[in-house]
């Protein structure tokens, strides 16, 4: 019975570093090749702060080997884990911040490496190669770690307890914004949510997880020793979590079912010897082969045919809430033009230019409340450049940019967002895997549950929240014809719909201000229409649209003003009658 207890607990140990892992790589998107390293931080820190203090007379040590502070073991057992997060924090900074894909793989791995050569480097402290041994063992609800039958029990306690914080995470508010900046970072600052703090806490709490099993393990082994935390373990990590599906817990648990049984049935048939080495090479065989076969792993994040748990029905299961108000909404609630007609946005003198080129030049123009602007122009014109000028996501060289008056030229695109101008995408980027509900429920502002600590204190008003943004999200939906595909994943429905589920996620904001940038660019001729009417709605019920469009038809159906653009400069403003009626534009763009 100890012999299948030590296997399962090699399993369970898999199983919380699988899921720690996947709360980045599944979540966020971001692979952490350094998960052995804070597994070993965690164990590192508690056994050196709960070892026996060394005994000497005058300074002069009498003891041999490593020595500690002697702390409570439970103490040392937090320490160890906060030690293990807040390691993570100061790492996660610039990879978070600054690097992301390739390069972060590289700087975690670059840590793990530093890691190792100091477990073995730094002998007084952590033992060198030979490790630490003698540490005190703990009981945790009565469970000793006196034999491998016995902690089991512990190994199963942390990993249910992992589960759980994964399962809240994930289907809360903050798990769909992190899946919303792993499909699409621009997307959801363009909607004034933040990026870099919810990353650098979701790097925080997965390390920390790590670092908790590292604690657990070294107080049932009593002792740690370098090579339990190398990069080989980090490695296989990933793959387990690559082969059994990112972005699904049970993908991640059956990845390090795979991963601790594939050892010890080795062991018993070709011997302790060769184990390892055919271990690493069967299990990448396998991972090579569902990569090829399966990409998305052996439980993909999303089956088709099965809708995934909404944020809220995972809340309200555990607290018991009830249904979602039906009253409107102030993002969709009807409002009329402000008084006086002044201008809701002031474009003057916009520049822009890249080296040699003059994609922006002196660009001017203004919006006014509850109408529809068209910018058209040929291709190069500098259109959707002004977009990016507006919203900040290009810093322009000269100019001056006034929503409502106040001066938002230094504004990042979070701040004008947040102010009420937002816009969409030519590319849509939406994201694929969440639903249509999920993705405009993501621009809603004002959500408790997008922040840790809210979550976690106050779970009843962070339900109740919830069911309010998601009564939002479907008067959206509503709003441009898409009310019954609320549950349906984006990445399955038409790109026609596709741009309405943009648009409905602008509308979520509560923006007054929309930028529309080709709203029906690849959107087959029988969509058309259905864009057309969503956003006629919009300017019923008072919304300031200005937008970019080829098509003429759509152009002549909606725009209230049409500013003709041809490199970079503004060269007529009218209707569209009356551009279309002057040769020198026909011959520029209409093609007569």
């Amino acid at each position: 019975m100890e012999y299948w207890a030590t296997i399962a607990i090699g399993i369970l140990s898999y199983g919380v570093l699988a899921v720690s892992l996947n709360l980045l790589y599944g979540y966020i998107g971001e692979l952490s090749m350094a998960t052995g390293a804070f597994f070993g931080i965690g164990a590192y820190v508690a056994v050196f702060l709960s070892l026996p203090e060394a005994k000497g007379v005058f300074g002069l040590k009498l003891t041999t080997g490593v020595s500690g502070l002697d702390w409570n073991p439970w103490l040392a057992a937090i320490v160890g884990i906060v030690t293990a997060g807040f390691a993570a924090a100061l790492i996660s900074i610039p990879a978070v911040a600054r690097v992301r894909g390739e390069s972060l793989i590289l700087l975690t791995f670059a840590f793990q490496l530093v890691f190792t050569q100091l477990l073995t480097s730094m002998q007084s402290i952590t033992g060198g190669d030979q490790g630490i041994s003698g540490v005190k063992p703990i009981s945790v609800f009565g469970i000793d770690m006196s034999s491998a039958t016995r902690a089991f029990w512990l190994f199963v306690i942390l990993l249910a307890a992992v589960v759980a914080l994964a399962t809240v995470l994930g289907f809360s508010p903050y798990g769909r914004l992190l899946r919303g900046i792993r499909e699409s970072e621009s997307a959801v600052m363009s909607v004034g949510k933040p990026i870099v703090v919810p990353k650098l806490l979701i790097f925080s709490v997965a390390c920390a997880v790590a670092g908790a099993a590292g604690v657990l393990q070294a107080y049932y082994f009593q002792s740690v020793a370098p090579a339990s935390f190398n990069v080989d373990l980090s490695i296989l990590i990933v793959a387990a979590v690559v082969l059994g599906g990112a972005g699904n817990i049970w993908g991640a648990l059956l990845g390090a079912v795979i991963l601790g049984g594939l050892s010890p049935v080795l062991r018993n048939f070709i011997g302790d010897n060769n184990a390892s080495q055919w271990q690493a090479v069967i299990f990448g065989l396998a991972l090579l082969a569902v990569m090829a076969l399966r990409p998305n792993g052996l439980i993909p994040e999303t089956v088709r045919g099965r809708r995934r748990p909404t944020a809220t029905e995972v809340i309200e299961a555990t607290n018991g809430a009830s249904a979602p108000p039906t009253s409107p909404s102030p993002a969709t609630a009807a409002k009329a033009p402000s008084a006086g007609g002044e201008p809701v946005l002031v474009v003057g003198g916009l520049s822009k230019s890249f080296g040699g080129l003059q994609a922006v030049s002196d660009v001017s123009f203004t919006l006014s409340p509850g109408t529809i602007t068209a910018l058209i122009g040929p291709n190069g014109a500098g259109k959707t450049t002004i977009f990016n000028l507006i919203t900040r996501t290009l810093v322009p060289d000269t100019g001056q940019v006034m929503l409502r008056g106040k001066d938002v030229s230094s504004a990042n695109p979070g701040e004008i967002a947040r102010g009420g101008m937002v816009r969409s995408f030519q590319d849509v980027r939406i994201m694929q895997k969440l639903s249509a509900l999920d993705n405009v429920a993501l621009a809603v502002p004002d959500q408790m549950g997008e922040w840790a600590w809210p979550l976690v204190v106050r779970p009843r008003a962070s339900a109740k929240r919830e069911r309010e943004v998601r009564a939002t999200a479907r008067e959206c939906l509503k709003l441009v014809g898409l009310e019954s595909s609320a549950d349906a994943l984006v990445g399955q429905m038409s790109f026609g719909d596709q741009k309405l589920v943009a648009i409905a996620r602008l509308i979520a904001t509560g923006g007054d201000v929309l930028l529309l940038d080709e709203p029906t660019s690849g959107v087959d001729a029988g969509a058309v229409e259905g864009v057309i009417e969503a956003i006629r709605r919009l300017r019923a019920i008072g919304k300031t649209i200005c937008l970019v469009e080829h098509s003429l038809h759509f152009v002549e159906q909606l725009a209230d003003t049409v500013i003709f653009l041809d490199q970079g400069k503004v060269t007529a403003e009218g209707s569209l009658s009356e551009l279309t009626s002057r040769p020198e534009l026909a011959a520029l763009y209409f093609g007569t």
